[in-house]
C-alpha cells in the first residue's frame, strides 16, 4: 500500500508539471486570437534587470526529494521589436544555492553519532525567447512568451559529524553538474512609468530532463525595464 501510495503521488505530481505548461500554452494561444487587431507599432529595443523567487519541483518521490524548494535569484535581459507586435529576447537568470540537510545517526563502539548530509543546488538558465504583444493599452501592456532555454544544473553533496567522528563514515564531497536545452513559456505584464521607463511583472516556466534528474522551474519575478 505504501508504494502505491508513492507511485501515486509521483503520478500526481508530473500531471500537475506538465499541466502548468499546458495551461500556459493554452493562454498563450487563446489570447493571442483575441488580441488587439489595431497595428502596433514596434517597441525598440530595451534593457531589463529583475528580482526572482526560484520555485524548483523534481520528479521522484517527495519524501526524499533533495533537491526541490525555493530560493531567491536575480535576471537580467536585452530584447528588441523586430515586427509590430513581436519582440525577441535574451536573458540571463542566476538563483542562488538552496540547501537540504538530511540527519542520520550510526552508532560506533556504543557512542551514538549524527551525520549531516547536505544537498545544494541551483540551475542557471540562458533563454532565447519571442513575445507576442497582445495588448496595446496605455498603462497596461500583456506579454506572452515562449522559446528555448539553455541550463546548467549544479548539485553539491558533503557530509559532516562531529569532532572526532571516523573518516570512514564521511564521504567524499561530490559535485554534478549538467547541461542541456528545456522549453520556456512565460508570460509578463508590463505598466510604463516614463515613456521609457517600465515596471514589468512576469513569471517563466521551464520544463526540463536530464540523464539522472527531471522536473520544473516557476520564477515568478518582478523588475524594471529601460527603453531606448
Amino acid at each position: 500500500m505504501a508504494e502505491a501510495r508513492k507511485v501515486s503521488t509521483m503520478i500526481d505530481r508530473q500531471q500537475r508539471r506538465f499541466g502548468l505548461l499546458a495551461a500556459a500554452c493554452v493562454l498563450l494561444v487563446g489570447h493571442a486570437r483575441v488580441a488587439d487587431a489595431q497595428t502596433q507599432q514596434p517597441g525598440g529595443t530595451y534593457v531589463s534587470g529583475s528580482a526572482l523567487s526560484d520555485l524548483k519541483d523534481f520528479s521522484g518521490d517527495p519524501s526524499t526529494d533533495v533537491l526541490g524548494g525555493q530560493g531567491f535569484g536575480g535576471a537580467v535581459a536585452v530584447g528588441s521589436s523586430f515586427a509590430s507586435c513581436w519582440d525577441v529576447e535574451v536573458g540571463v537568470d542566476a538563483p542562488r544555492f538552496t540547501e537540504d540537510i538530511q540527519s542520520s545517526t550510526v552508532t560506533i563502539r556504543r557512542q551514538l553519532i549524527t551525520l549531516e548530509s547536505r544537498t545544494k543546488n541551483r540551475t542557471l538558465s540562458v533563454s532565447a525567447l519571442i513575445r507576442y504583444r497582445a495588448t496595446s493599452g496605455k498603462r497596461l501592456k500583456i506579454g506572452y512568451l515562449a522559446g528555448l532555454s539553455f541550463l546548467r544544473l549544479q548539485r553539491r553533496f558533503d557530509t559532516q559529524g562531529p569532532d572526532g567522528t571516523p573518516d570512514v563514515l564521511i564521504p567524499r564531497p561530490q559535485e554534478l553538474v549538467d547541461y542541456g536545452p528545456a522549453p520556456t513559456l512565460g508570460v509578463d505584464v508590463r505598466f510604463p512609468i516614463t515613456l521609457r521607463l517600465s515596471i514589468v511583472a512576469a513569471v517563466h516556466a521551464t520544463a526540463f530532463a536530464f540523464r539522472e534528474v527531471s522536473g520544473v522551474l516557476v520564477r515568478p519575478r518582478i523588475g524594471v525595464r529601460w527603453q531606448f
